[in-house]
């Protein structure tokens, strides 16, 4: 009796070798940082201690340090932090992003609000791009979210930017 599975397992196997189809077919789990959970459209790591209070995520998941496409750092800031919005951006900017790029505004919707950000250039440690945003979470508590990443991966990167900013929520 001739084996009907074949033809679709040997298809099949076709598509994974191509890169077509990926591994379980399955949504990219939510990631969830300080309180805040989106849906990327790409998967990230588990979430690391990045220092202080922030933690980071990582795409592709398996990537080496300075080998990821695409990084998002959220750093924890209380709501009674004495720091203003733009004071909270410079302080991640230079701290973990180590820039002092001016960069140029940008604007976002996060958690359902309107935030002015800013679109900068990283030189150190390698050259890449970098949008970095504050949430203000329901209790008036900060999420500094920063996304990183390569210059070639700028098109992707844009879309899981969207993706993750448009779901994002508490």
């Amino acid at each position: 009796m001739p084996n009907r599975f074949a033809p679709v397992l040997v298809a099949t196997l076709a598509a994974f070798a191509a890169g077509t189809l990926t591994a379980g077919a399955a949504s990219p789990a939510p990631i969830e940082l300080h309180g805040l959970e989106a849906t990327p459209p790409v998967s990230f790591s588990l979430p690391e201690s990045a220092g202080l209070d922030a933690v980071r995520v990582v795409h592709p998941p398996d990537a080496k340090a300075g080998g990821e496409k695409l990084s998002l750092l959220a750093v924890a800031f209380p709501k009674d932090s004495g720091m203003s919005d733009a004071e909270l951006l410079e302080y991640v900017k230079t701290t973990f992003l180590a820039t002092s790029a001016a960069g140029r505004p940008v604007e976002r919707t996060l958690l359902g609000r309107k935030v002015k950000g800013l679109a900068l250039e990283k030189k150190i440690p390698s050259p890449s791009l970098a949008q970095v945003y504050v949430a203000t979470k329901k209790g008036g508590d900060k999420v500094v979210l920063a996304f990183v990443f390569a210059p070639g991966f700028a098109n992707e990167a844009e879309a899981a930017i969207a993706a993750i900013t448009g779901s994002l929520k508490e």
